[in-house]
């Protein structure tokens, strides 16, 4: 994870404060027509960024994209806040006859998946690790 970890000396009632710091933001990219998207994250997907990835995603919608390919090549970290915003959108696709296609998840992200039992449930693509980016 690229926290910035700042230890600070502050003692407050003897215990030490950790002050950690985000400093790899979400990059969003969306290429699309005619119902369908390709959608592009770049960087770290948790609970200081799923917010705006939901926006992204509640837009897709009001434009009627019901076929949406989510590239994970250079999203490096994801926590249960951003598989819930992915699974979201899983679901919003399948009612609506479309889908959600993963394409080419970072190995961090692959392994989050394989851990939560979503391999099952989202189409991951490839399917193994063969094709993975490594970062």
């Amino acid at each position: 994870m690229a926290d910035d970890l700042s230890r600070t000396q502050n003692h407050l009632g003897g215990t030490m404060a950790l002050d950690i710091r985000r400093s790899v933001p979400l990059i969003t990219e969306i290429r699309g027509s005619e119902g369908h998207a390709l959608v592009l994250l770049t960087g770290e997907l948790d609970v200081s960024t799923a917010g705006g990835l939901y926006q992204e995603f509640a837009q897709l919608n009001r434009d009627g994209v019901v076929h949406v390919a989510l590239d994970l090549t250079g999203l490096e970290f994801i926590d249960s806040t951003g598989i819930s915003a992915i699974i979201a959108e899983h679901k919003r696709t399948a009612s609506a006859g479309g889908e959600l296609i993963i394409l080419t998840p970072h190995r961090n992200v692959r392994r989050v998946f394989e851990v939560a039992g979503l391999m099952d449930v989202l189409n991951v693509l490839p399917p193994d690790s063969s094709g993975d980016a490594t970062g």
